[in-house]
This record gives structure tokens, C-alpha cells and sequence, in this order.
């Protein structure tokens, strides 16, 4: 063989490896030996969305996945949730794609600063996202310094995120400031988002082989093609929470807690109304401390349950009732801090509560009264009165009837109706001390103190 047939033969075989290697290199992402995570966040974000992210990074770490797609349908939630999210994204070490999905399904308020922070954003055909302008707790617009201090803050976080990911600055910050929201094919468009996908099976064939960029871990190709599924749940714990922190069911708990308190306070002894209550305001405060709360709306809150609860001790004719009412409302309107969340509290859930809740603290407060009444009565016929009986207590005169024999006195703690067992030298009069002869169906039956 000549020198020259020597040397053309080597340049073939040399070709021949280089051509393999090259094959073998380019088909190593569609291998995709390396499992995909799919995580759900449906409803609000919240602490237990945020919660429920980072344990699906960690199981996806823990398990070597290729990447972790987050399956999103939200109307919005906590700033401070999201943005422990974005960082929950950015410190990790498997990709991250948030895939909007399935059509009719939004990204909104919190929702598009989720998907801005991931490494890669997809949307199903017929989906929208953005309109991430703060409001207040009614859904208006926030007024006076605080409206700059939120909008500012948060736009300045998702123009961040756009340019940390490459997509387009200006739309974000008109997502926040003007409340711009986007179809999918806008948002491809205007290079908000890089992928439109109609279903799972399509974005994971466009993903395959896409080059990413991981921050500090560098590129990254993506190898999803014949990939295994895992399914990233959220735990029992995490389900709870993520009710717990809705405001509406943190409010319906609380005026239940009330009531129940209130059954417990007027007929001492059930105890089981007791134990309801207290645990229903317990897990209460535990969904609303998860929430961004302003501290003046806390305390109008709390001091409606207070007048609330002090109906039961106080004769205030419904005056503390309808008092604590109102202060409770008022809290809860005013709880929410704007700055941080878009959650509100339903006027259609507020309204009926308030009304329950007030309406409810006079109907328990007057049963409770007639049927003590009742009981204080049934006793007093019982045996001739004496100790279990309304006989020989002291009542001070409140009102009297033309006459001076006929009125009401308040009785042991009670207010009742009275007249008087003999005929009287001087009419009675308010401010009277009388005693308790007897009793005659549900009124009682005095005479002066100083009377023999």
C-alpha cells in the first residue's frame, strides 16, 4: 500500500470516530435517562405554594431529574410568597419550567412574576397572563404614598426577573404598572414567554434539546424525549395550610369561633361549644398570621371580638353586639396589607358573616336570658324558693309603671318584670331596693327592703 493510500485510509477512519462522536454527543439530551417532575400549583400562592415549590426542587435534586415543570393555574397571591419562589428557582440545581396550562387557565398578579422567574416559560393556546398591579383588600386601587411605594416595588422586581431570564423589560413592567395582560401568542410574541405548548406531550417535545441557562451552574441542555414522569404532590400539611391562608376562610372560622365562644359564655357547662370555639379562632389566627396583615386592622378585629364576647356579660341592649360587629368588619377591610398580596376578603362572604355574626350574638343572648329566666323561675315555684329560688334576693328598681307597684327591677344580674305582694305606703320609685317575696309566672314579687 503506498504512503499516499496509507494516509487516506487514516483520514477516513479518523472522520469515521469524529463523525460518531459527533452523533453520539448531539443524541445525548433526547436519551433523557433522567426522570421529569411535574408539580401543580392550583389557586392562590401563598406560603404553602411557596412551601410546596421548594420540596418539589429538593425531590427533584434528590432524584437526579432532568427538570421540574410546574403545571400553573392562579389569580395572583402573596408577593412575599413569589418572591421566596424566585429564589427557590434561582438556587436551583435542576431546571425549571412554569407551563401555564391548560387552556383557559391564567397566570395573573403573582402568576406572571412566577413565570418570569423561571428558566423557561410556557403557555397553553388560550391562556392569558399579567395584570400584576397592586390593589387593596376591595380590588381598587391603592391610594396616596402607598400606591408608589407597591407598584414601585414590585415592578422593580419583574423587571429584574426579565432581565435575569432574557424576556422582555418593558412588557413587565406594564404587567405591573398599567395591569397589561397578554394572550399566549402575545406574550410569545413579545418574548415574554419561549414556548407555547397545547399540551404536556408537546412541551416536553420542545424542550428536548433546548440550551439553558443555569446562572452560576452554566448552560444546560434539556433531554426530555422518552422521559419518565414523577408526580410532585402536595403533602397533607401543605393542603391544609394552603386553605388556611385563603382570608375568606379565615374569616368564616373566626365569626364561628365567636359564636361558639358566645354558646359556651351564656350556658356555662356544654363545654363541647367551648372547645369548637376556641379551636375554630385558634386556626383562624393561624391562616391570617400566614397572610400580610397591618397591625390596626388586627385590633379592630380583635376588639369586635372582644365587645363581642362582652354582650354576654354586660346589658348593653345589643349596643356591644352591633359595636363589635362593625369593629370586626372594619378590621377585617383593613387586615390585608396591599403592598405585599391581591387577596381580598369577598364581599359576598363578609356580608353574610357580619350579618351571622351579629344577628347571631343577640339571638344567643336572648335565648340565653329567657331561659335562665325560665330556670331561675321554675326553681323559685319549686319548694317555696328559698336558696335555689329568686325568694329573699335584693333587686334595685329600674322602671316603674304608673301606680309605683309594677315595673322592672334587676335581679341577680337580671332585669325582671315585678309587682308588688301588699299594698304599699309610698310608691316605689327608680333606684329603690327591694326583696324578693315570691314569684308569680315569670314576674317577681317584692317589697321594700325596709319593709317587714
Amino acid at each position: 500500500m503506498t504512503r499516499l493510500s496509507k494516509t487516506a485510509m487514516s483520514i477516513l477512519a479518523f472522520s469515521a470516530i469524529a463523525i460518531h462522536a459527533a452523533s453520539t454527543q448531539n443524541a445525548a439530551p433526547a436519551a433523557a435517562s433522567a426522570p421529569v417532575f411535574i408539580a401543580e400549583i392550583r389557586g392562590t400562592i401563598d406560603p404553602a405554594t411557596a412551601s410546596y415549590l421548594a420540596a418539589s426542587i429538593r425531590k427533584a435534586e434528590a432524584a437526579g431529574a432532568g427538570v421540574l415543570i410546574v403545571e400553573l393555574d392562579t389569580p395572583g397571591g402573596l408577593v412575599s410568597s413569589v418572591k421566596k419562589m424566585a429564589q427557590s428557582i434561582d438556587e436551583s440545581k435542576v431546571p425549571v419550567v412554569v407551563y401555564v396550562s391548560p387552556g383557559g387557565a391564567s397566570a395573573t398578579s403573582a402568576g406572571a412574576l412566577l413565570a418570569l422567574a423561571s428558566h423557561v416559560a410556557a403557555m397553553a393556546p388560550g391562556t392569558h397572563i399579567g395584570a400584576a398591579h397592586p390593589v387593596d383588600s376591595q380590588g381598587k386601587d391603592i391610594e396616596g404614598a402607598m400606591k408608589d411605594k407597591a407598584v414601585n416595588d414590585v415592578a422593580a422586581f419583574a423587571r429584574g426577573l426579565a432581565e435575569l431570564r432574557g424576556r422582555s423589560r418593558e412588557l413587565a413592567e406594564k404587567v405591573v404598572t398599567k395591569s397589561k395582560s397578554v394572550t399566549a401568542s402575545e406574550a410569545f410574541e413579545q418574548k415574554f414567554v419561549d414556548i407555547i405548548a397545547s399540551d404536556r406531550s408537546q412541551l416536553l417535545k420542545a424542550l428536548d434539546g433546548r440550551e439553558i441557562q443555569m446562572g452560576k451552574l452554566g448552560k444546560r441542555v434539556l433531554g426530555t424525549n422518552g422521559a419518565r414522569i414523577v408526580t410532585s404532590s402536595m403533602t397533607w400539611g401543605q393542603q391544609v395550610l394552603h386553605v388556611l391562608a385563603n382570608p375568606n376562610i379565615a374569616t368564616m372560622l373566626m365569626a364561628a369561633g365567636v359564636l361558639l365562644l358566645y354558646v359556651e359564655i351564656t350556658t356555662a357547662g356544654v363545654i363541647i361549644p367551648g372547645i369548637l370555639g376556641a379551636i375554630a379562632l385558634l386556626v383562624a389566627f393561624i391562616g391570617l398570621q400566614m397572610l400580610p396583615i397591618r397591625m390596626g386592622g388586627m385590633l379592630l378585629t380583635v376588639l369586635g371580638i372582644g365587645m363581642l364576647i362582652a354582650e354576654a356579660f354586660v346589658v348593653s341592649h345589643g349596643a356591644l353586639a352591633a359595636g363589635g360587629t362593625l369593629s370586626f368588619v372594619l378590621g377585617l377591610l383593613w387586615v390585608l396589607d396591599p403592598a405585599e398580596t391581591d387577596m381580598r376578603i369577598s364581599t359576598m362572604v363578609l356580608v353574610p358573616t357580619a350579618l351571622a355574626l351579629g344577628g347571631g350574638t343577640l339571638v344567643i343572648a336572648v335565648a340565653a336570658a329567657r331561659i335562665r329566666k325560665l330556670s331561675l323561675a321554675a326553681r323559685a315555684t319549686m319548694g317555696g324558693g328559698g336558696e335555689l329560688g329568686l325568694a329573699g334576693y335584693a333587686g334595685l328598681v329600674e322602671t316603674v309603671d304608673a301606680g309605683g307597684c309594677t315595673g322592672k327591677a334587676l335581679i341577680r344580674g337580671e332585669t325582671w318584670d315585678f309587682e308588688c305582694g301588699d299594698a304599699l305606703q309610698n310608691a316605689l320609685k327608680p333606684g329603690d331596693v327591694v326583696e324578693v317575696v315570691s314569684t308569680k309566672g315569670m314576674k317577681a314579687v317584692v317589697k321594700p327592703r325596709s319593709q317587714g
